[in-house]
């Protein structure tokens, strides 16, 4: 009978930062009560959110300012539609 694999697999990562940093992160650590790993995990995550966030706005503003001449062709074309 085949095991059941957890499609979660983890990775080390591993990594030097300053002094500075590592208090911090201790510190916050103590605070929270979270693993340096757990906080390093959502540090990382939220600014891959951020990026990836930054991309889509990038793209979508890109897009608009690529058709803003067909947006404001339309915008004539419909200026009179609810008026009699």
């Amino acid at each position: 009978m085949p095991s059941i694999q957890s499609t979660n697999k983890k990775e080390r990562l591993s990594f030097f930062v300053n002094s500075e940093l590592s208090d911090k992160v201790n510190k916050i650590s103590k605070q929270t009560k979270l693993t340096i790993s757990e906080i390093a995990r959502n540090a990382l995550q939220n600014y891959i959110d951020q990026i990836e966030k930054e991309k889509i706005e990038n793209e979508l503003e890109a897009g608009y300012k690529a058709n803003y001449e067909y947006y404001l062709k339309s915008q004539e074309e419909w200026k009179y539609a609810d008026k009699e």
